[in-house]
């Protein structure tokens, strides 16, 4: 019964990450904490921060369509965040809901919901990019969990560790590319 509990507890903690209340990795932490406690239970801790995450976007983007939050990004941000979602729309979604922190993920999110970007196209794309990222941790965590403290220093799982790592650093060094070749064709000219 408890280690369902901690279920409950990252997905509250996912939908107040994802909608106003930044954690800073908490959730990422919290999910590979309790895969690695419960390894057979990781599939539904990655539903649990999977749900909570995008039911947590959801009400950013609608409160952020009201006009209620749109004022956390401003100026030159927001018209970056606009002009590369115009021009990659659910990818650019999809990758700033699987990249980590800090990448500014509420900034995608909240545009989203002012420029009015299809509530089931950000949804599907946003819950994309969540599903991976999560699936992702918490499966290394019950692979790696309790034999990583015992094993941390082994060959075979510091050269997993740095492929995942580099893994992550290309797709992150990607998106940053994509982004600044977006800039150079914005009619702002930022």
């Amino acid at each position: 019964m408890l280690r369902h509990l901690g279920g409950v507890g990252v997905f509250i903690l996912a939908a107040l990450d994802s909608s106003v209340l930044p954690t800073f990795g908490a959730v990422d932490a919290l999910t590979i904490v309790l895969a690695a406690r419960n390894p057979e239970l990781w599939p539904y801790y990655a539903m649990c921060s999977t749900a909570g995450s995008v039911g947590g976007a959801s009400v950013a983007y609608r409160l952020s369509g009201l006009g209620i939050l749109h004022r956390r990004i401003k100026g030159p941000i927001f018209d970056r965040v606009t002009a590369f979602l115009k021009r990659f729309g659910s990818l650019a979604l999809s990758l700033a809901a699987l990249l980590p922190p800090p990448f500014p993920t509420s900034a995608f999110v909240l545009t989203a919901g002012v420029t009015r970007y299809p509530f089931i196209a950000f949804l599907l794309s946003f819950g994309m990019g969540r599903v991976c990222r999560f699936a992702l941790l918490a499966y290394l965590a019950h692979v790696f969990g309790r034999r990583f403290v015992t094993n941390m220093w082994s060959a075979h799982t510091l050269l997993l560790v740095a492929a995942v790592g580099a893994m992550l650093m290309c797709v992150g060094l990607l998106a940053w590319l994509v982004f600044r070749k977006s800039e150079a064709h914005t009619p702002f000219g930022l």
